[in-house]
């Protein structure tokens, strides 16, 4: 069978299914609120899509330049308030 809609957008797809064009299949960090608020629900809960890791890679700590060392604690600190790991796992 030939899928209705196809996208390498997760957002594009989302859209798809809230229109009631079929089910999707997306990390749950894209479709968290819309499950949280009913408009989406799970059909296949038992079945999970592999977990996805974020990693930053940089040459060596010693000389690491300060503005790199800023990015790395915003961005995690930016995970932590917005609780990102919580909606990926949900």
């Amino acid at each position: 069978m030939k899928p209705l809609v196809e996208s390498n957008d997760g957002q594009i797809l989302r859209l798809a299914a809230l229109e009631n064009l079929g089910i999707l299949v997306q990390p749950k960090y894209i479709i968290y609120d819309d499950l949280k608020a009913g408009r989406l629900v799970p059909v296949l809960d038992d079945w999970d899509l592999p977990r996805l890791t974020m990693n930053i890679a940089f040459q060596t700590r010693s000389h690491l330049p300060l503005k790199v060392r800023l990015f790395i604690d915003a961005l995690v600190e930016r995970f932590h308030q917005n609780e990102y790991e919580r909606h990926w796992t949900a």
